[in-house]
């Protein structure tokens, strides 16, 4: 999984592995058999995982596997969660590098200047560059429910989902909560500390995710 999505800043990926155990050799940045290694370790406790809470549709799925063994334990759950019926719920983003993150910033600011800011946040300030993030899309056939719209039933979708998924999951954050840059979609695993410190974390392969 990871090293198909991350080969191409190993450093990043050096840095998961490390973090959630996997990986003990040095943050260099060069590919290495102790990073290959590491990254088996993590497809098969990828598939361990998907054995215990299932599987869903390929989208999800892909968005799932670039999340961190904890976080996709508890995106599972989120699934298994969400209601059958009309609606449809898909994961459609989950771990972004660094190098991602700073694109995404670009947009409304220093390119695609007709659309709006997508995200408040730079490289190495969203919990969506940890592993522990992902956004949810909401879907009525093939229409898709923009959060943050300005139909106020979509965003009520949003919001009924959110109340559902704190009835049922625990230690998950949800971006609606949130006073500043209001993120409907938006739903991460509770670290108990702050993005600066997780980052830390990160950057020196230690543990964030209990």
């Amino acid at each position: 999984m990871s090293a198909k999505l991350f080969k191409a800043d190993v450093l990043f990926l050096q840095r998961l592995l490390a973090s959630s155990g996997l990986y003990k050799g040095p943050l260099d940045g060069k590919w290495s058999q102790a990073v290959e290694t590491a990254d088996s370790a993590f497809d098969a406790e990828t598939l361990k995982i998907q054995k215990e809470l299932g599987t869903f549709d390929k989208r999800t799925e892909g968005n799932i596997l670039t999340l961190v063994p904890k976080a996709q334990k508890k995106a599972r759950e989120f699934m298994n969660a969400v209601p059958a019926g009309k609606l449809t719920y898909r994961i459609l983003s989950g771990t972004r590098t660094y190098a991602e993150q700073d694109a995404l910033y670009a947009i409304g600011r220093t390119v695609q200047l007709n659309r709006k800011p997508v995200t408040k946040a730079k490289g190495g300030q969203s919990n969506h560059n940890f592993g522990i993030a992902w956004d949810v899309g909401i879907f009525n056939g093939g229409y898709y429910y923009e959060g943050g719209s300005k139909h106020p039933d979509e965003d009520d979708a949003y919001k009924e989902l959110a109340a559902l998924i704190k009835a049922k999951v625990n230690k998950l954050e949800w971006g609606g909560d949130w006073t500043t840059f209001v993120d409907l979609p938006h739903y991460q695993c509770a670290t108990g500390k702050s993005e600066a410190q997780v980052r830390a974390l990160l950057e020196k392969g230690m543990p964030y995710l209990t």
